[in-house]
């Protein structure tokens, strides 16, 4: 019999690196709710009292997905693919936002003023160059090293070896005929689905702009959860081979692409969000928020890259998904139509 194959050098560096980045954010989240759930915390805090409840739910979610990444560096030793493909997602959205970092930390020093002469630019500029230059440059190994053919066949390797057992709810959103490249965007955008029961809890305080137009209250918690729902469940429904899924994908990527394309060129853009401010009560702005507001129209057109990269995506592989689609159909005993033209 032979014996199952063990993950190479690389593999099990790349999985321990995540299990210790998991422990780092999630004991940084612990931290850090500790500090923001204290009384003494909450009386001398400059932020306002509404965006302390935000902050404890963003800390909780970044808790849970720390929890979430070492669990995956875990699994990626055992090599399990479903953590493979897993981490490849997270290495996509780190090197993005690692990216817009990067850009932001560009303008913000050499373009726009210094927020506080006192500091030097050199040593600002390597301090935010290290906090996002690292995960960055993890995320490019990780999508380097989890993708070259000899590593993605030790994990194909493995699962040809394993007894043949019923299907698994986690085997149901990796179904191998899916396309790779599909079930990274519907894992990415299925994860969406897991911020909705948080919305609720949000301060009516908490504006929603959509379209140009700014909204508080209950019509803003309508306006994320329909924004999430619209955004989850086609990428759920790509996991699960349903045809529908495609072109409601499609749908409501242009769709928030053209919210943020007439949100940002909107002639009263600057104006909605001094309202936001003055409608969450915070302090003055800054000297140079007025370069700040004009360049943050620049870093939502940039944002576009990602359903832009998503909608790309599902254009190359259409012919694939709708035959993995087809056989799903003819196991199922019914007979789908042929995929338009």
């Amino acid at each position: 019999m032979a014996s199952a194959p063990r993950a190479s050098a690389s593999v099990i560096v790349a999985g321990i690196f995540a299990i210790l980045a998991g422990a780092c954010v999630a004991l940084l989240s612990v931290a850090a709710l500790i500090l923001f759930a204290s009384a003494r915390f909450a009386k001398s805090s400059l932020f306002p009292a509404f965006m302390l409840p935000v902050l404890i739910f963003f800390w909780i979610f970044l808790l849970l997905c720390g929890l979430f990444l070492s669990a995956v560096g875990i699994q990626v030793i055992r090599l399990r693919n479903w953590a493979r493909i897993s981490l490849l997602v997270i290495a996509g959205l780190m090197l993005f936002f690692g990216v817009m970092g990067i850009a932001v930390i560009l303008v913000t020093l050499f373009i726009s003023a210094p927020a506080d002469p006192r500091v030097s630019r050199g040593l600002l500029a390597a301090i935010l160059a290290i906090i996002y230059g690292i995960p960055t440059a993890i995320s490019v190994w990780w999508l380097i090293l989890f993708t070259r053919r000899s590593v993605v066949a030790q994990f194909h390797d493995f699962a040809a070896l394993q007894a043949p057992r019923a299907p698994s709810t986690m085997s149901v959103f990796n179904n191998p005929e899916c396309p790779l490249a599909v079930r990274i965007m519907g894992w990415y955008l299925g994860s969406f689905l897991l911020i909705i029961p948080f919305i609720p809890f949000l301060p009516s305080s908490v504006p929603a702009m959509y379209f140009g137009k700014v909204f508080f209250g209950p019509a803003a918690l309508g306006v994320y959860a329909f924004n999430f729902a619209l955004i989850s469940i086609p990428g759920i429904g790509l996991l699960l081979l349903k045809r529908w899924s495609y072109p409601l994908t499609i749908a409501s990527q242009l769709l928030a692409s053209v919210n943020a394309i007439f949100t940002t060129s909107s002639s009263s853009y600057e104006v909605g969000v001094r309202a936001v401010f003055e409608k969450m009560n915070i302090p003055n702005f800054p000297s140079n928020t007025e370069q700040m507001l004009h360049y943050s129209r620049y870093f939502n057109l940039i944002g576009l890259l990602i359903p832009i990269a998503i909608v790309v995506t599902l254009l190359i592989a259409r012919g694939r998904f709708y035959e993995a689609c087809n056989r799903a159909s003819q196991r199922s005993g019914s007979s789908p139509p042929e995929p338009p033209n």
